[in-house]
């Protein structure tokens, strides 16, 4: 990647999983310290920005700037990807215990497939998919698989993130009629099914609509449609935070869609140029939203990556 990662962004998230291990005294002084610094958010498929999980990726790095920033000792430094056996080729830091790797192979191409399911126990439907290329990564609590995070919002981000909601049978769903004004805009009706959702975002001002209309490419039985959304770059404003890039809309939120009887949207932009490709299907009566989130810089063979994901999704109702 061209661009480092946020540091305080990394402290926080490694601070947040090491929290047991700090002594009082340190950890209260450094996460002190990072809670006065204003920061822009990193690219990340929150469902809203006020959203309090942090991503725990990149702690190695977080490790050595928390080290140099509080004089600390290192700690192990685990390896990028998601699941499986530890990496021989790790080097822990000599002052830790060698922690187990997570990286699935070290051939960049591709790797021996593993299934993973990304959805949270409790969700109405149990989404899986299988991993073929190495360097995919959890999104913990937040229902997907994120790869190349590189700290930044679209449109600058090389990242992305591969996304799995579903909603119980009957949720409606608020597809706003102007993302930017959209407290103001919500529908009086909610869409209730994949026919109404898509029609809403036919009609919503500004969001272009990427090749909509098509088919999943699911199993017989699972109905739905496939389009992909984009948010305006002439939202763009070099060096500015999310907030100040969207801070002529209702609450400096660019916000696609929510849930009826929710106060916040479900889903939000991070930056001008996003793209976030959806998959809006019904399974067994239950809402699902697939969702490949992107932006304008990110390879594309990284998007055909994602692609593969999705289309490898399996489902299942508890």
């Amino acid at each position: 990647m061209t661009t480092r990662r946020d540091p305080d962004r990394l402290i926080r998230a490694f601070l947040l999983e090491g929290e047991d291990v700090l002594t009082d005294s340190v950890y209260d002084a450094v996460r002190a310290e990072i809670d006065q610094t204003s920061q822009r958010a990193g690219f990340g498929p929150w469902r809203t920005p006020t959203m309090s999980k942090i991503v725990p990726i990149g702690l190695g790095v977080a490790a050595v700037v928390f080290a140099l920033f509080a004089g600390a000792q290192l700690f192990g430094t685990p390896t990028g990807g998601f699941g499986g056996p530890p990496d021989s080729s790790a080097t822990p830091a000599a002052s830790a215990s060698p922690e187990p790797s997570v990286e699935r192979s070290a051939t960049p191409e591709a790797i021996e497939p593993y299934q993973v399911v990304v959805s949270e126990p409790d969700d109405p439907v149990q989404v899986s998919f299988t991993v073929t290329s190495p360097g995919w990564m959890d999104l913990p609590g937040l229902g997907g698989l994120t790869k190349n995070d590189d700290g930044l919002d679209p449109p600058d981000t090389e990242g992305i993130a591969v996304l799995a909601w579903s909603w119980p049978a009957g949720t409606g769903f608020h597809v706003y009629g102007h993302p930017c004004q959209w407290s103001s805009t919500i529908p009086e009706t909610p869409a209730t099914t994949w026919r109404e959702i898509l029609a809403g975002f036919e009609a919503q001002a500004e969001t272009e609509i990427l090749g909509g209309g098509g088919p999943p490419p699911f199993a017989h039985g699972i109905d739905g449609v496939r389009l992909g959304l984009q948010v305006p770059l002439a939202y763009e404003v070099p060096g500015a935070t999310r907030e100040e890039e969207f801070s002529a809309c209702d609450e400096s939120i660019y916000a696609f869609y929510g849930i009826e009887g929710g106060t916040e949207p479900e889903r939000n932009a991070q930056g001008p140029g996003q793209i976030d490709e959806l998959w809006i299907l019904d399974v067994d009566g239950r809402t699902v939203i697939l969702d490949v989130a992107y932006g304008p810089a990110t390879p594309a063979e990284l998007i055909d990556e994602a692609k593969a994901l999705v289309e490898s999704a399996t489902f299942e109702v508890p």
